[in-house]
């Protein structure tokens, strides 16, 4: 079996965002903030306060402003208000749902059916008629109640929360993840699926919440009326490259068979987009925040290279021809001697050492000619033909070597010696890994920084060694070096 981990990368590429995106960061200062009140008497009232006018309107008079009630969200009246409202009232039981837990990771609870007259009660009070309903099965649902195939609504649990995003289960299980769920669950119980699932997102959840709180903290600073417009451009971008290629990988004819496909499974083509999105964003943030365009000094990359000279020695390696006739007991060593030394004299007259090898060798390149590739001084099975390779000159042949269960011949075709990496040779790569590690440095201090702001919390993270959101907090606790 296949490990889900493996299949279930997310490809994207994001080249095309370099340009197009980064443009859109920039945040207009002059733009009007919308949560200031309207100075034109004739907007405010061309707005949607004036669509609802009152029958008598009273006479504003000279110099005085119209004054513009506030508008309510929720009336006390309705339900959902919170406890202590100015009506005195309690909305403990408001029967409003809601898919965030006051408690995160606490165990649900079945919420007991209200008594009759507590519903007629409610009902000539509020006049709110509480709707019933009643339980069929749908088809494709089996007696026990469990779906034919995938579950599509396993896909919606909670799975984890990154500030106030929430991610769902089916936002980590991806189309290749789907497909090889698809091919691998027949004949599993919904028990075996659902561990099955559960392992693809342990594998990719820290991955993914990363990513996520990357995406909350460019959410902070880029302005809320901007980033209709950036999501569009990815979207764009998203159907141009990223789907044509989705929808030849599912084996379908066009977008909206992809998403029958993935609605099938528990998924669908914009929680595909929305994750996508999420992800470019991110991407996109995190270059223009954790920038390393300085210059290695050079005295830093020798000091390196000092401190890592095991790394840059390299052993002894040599390419060989090798003829080989085996000991048995049906063939004396004299008999296999005579004939190994026929095959030896043949090449000495001047016929190619590969077709001898092809026709007489018993060794275990000899249908490729009897050619070894490079093999490291001391990594040979046989001692005597570990010593004549990395001794004899290049181009000579060997004696008749016995090791015991078989006679060699052996010539060597090209040797080095062991060595040491020069620095001069080694720089550019030294430079390139110094980058690299002062780049991580700084990623894990940005990332610190916004984990410290980031609340962040996942089903995994009462298990043995803890889940993403501990080690977050772990990360953003630890002190900062000094550099």
């Amino acid at each position: 079996m296949t490990h889900p981990g493996r299949q279930i990368e997310v490809r994207t590429s994001f080249a095309w965002l370099s340009c197009a995106v980064v443009l859109l960061f920039a945040i207009d200062a002059t733009a009007q903030d919308p949560s200031q009140p309207v100075d034109d008497p004739a907007a405010a009232a061309s707005g949607p306060a004036a669509t609802a006018a009152p029958a008598t309107r009273s006479l504003v008079g000279p110099g005085q402003m119209p004054h513009v009630p506030k508008a309510v969200s929720r009336p006390d009246g309705w339900p959902g208000a919170k406890n202590g409202a100015e009506d005195g009232k309690s909305s403990k039981d408001n029967h409003v749902l809601s898919s965030i837990l006051p408690n995160p990771g606490a165990p649900l609870e079945p919420v007991a059916a209200p008594k009759k007259d507590a519903v007629e009660s409610g009902t000539k009070k509020s006049g709110v008629i509480q709707a019933g309903f009643e339980e069929t099965l749908p088809a494709g649902v089996a007696s026990d109640g469990q779906p034919d195939g995938m579950q599509s609504l396993d896909n919606a649990r909670v799975v984890a929360r990154v500030g106030p995003e929430v991610v769902l289960e089916g936002d980590l299980l991806t189309p290749s993840a789907l497909a090889w769920l698809d091919k691998v669950s027949g004949g599993l119980t919904p028990e075996q699926i659902r561990e099955l699932k559960a392992q693809i997102c342990r594998q990719v959840i820290k991955q993914h919440v990363e990513s996520l709180v990357i995406y909350v903290d460019a959410c902070r600073t880029i302005p809320e009326d901007r980033l209709p417009e950036i999501e569009k451009k990815v979207n764009e971008a998203f159907d141009q490259q990223q789907l044509p290629r989705l929808v030849s990988d599912a084996g379908v004819a066009n977008a909206l068979e992809y998403d029958q496909l993935l609605r099938s499974r528990g998924q669908s083509l914009d929680r595909i987009r929305k994750t996508f999105f999420e992800r470019a964003l991110a991407q996109q943030w995190i270059q223009q925040k954790v920038v390393n365009d300085g210059e290695i000094p050079h005295a830093e990359m020798i000091a390196w290279y000092q401190n890592h000279l095991a790394e840059y020695e390299y052993p002894a390696k040599a390419r060989f021809e090798q003829l080989t006739v085996k000991v048995t007991a049906s063939r004396p060593r004299g008999q296999a001697w005579t004939m190994l030394a026929a095959m030896g004299n043949e090449v000495m007259q001047g016929k190619p050492f590969a077709d001898i090898a092809r026709t007489g060798s018993e060794g275990p390149t000899a249908a490729t000619g009897g050619v070894f590739d490079w093999t490291t001084k001391g990594s040979l099975v046989s001692k005597v033909i570990n010593e004549a390779v990395f001794t004899l000159p290049v181009g000579q042949m060997s004696a008749i070597l016995d090791d015991g269960s078989a006679l060699h011949i052996v010539r060597v075709i090209e040797r080095t010696d062991a060595g040491r990496t020069p620095f001069i040779e080694a720089q550019v790569g030294i430079r390139d890994k110094l980058a690299d590690e002062r780049r991580k440095r700084e990623m894990d201090e940005y990332l610190a920084t916004v984990r410290g702001r980031t609340p962040v919390w996942t089903v995994f993270d009462d298990e043995p060694g803890g889940g993403p959101s501990q080690a977050a907090s772990q990360t953003a606790s630890q002190p900062r070096t000094t550099r």
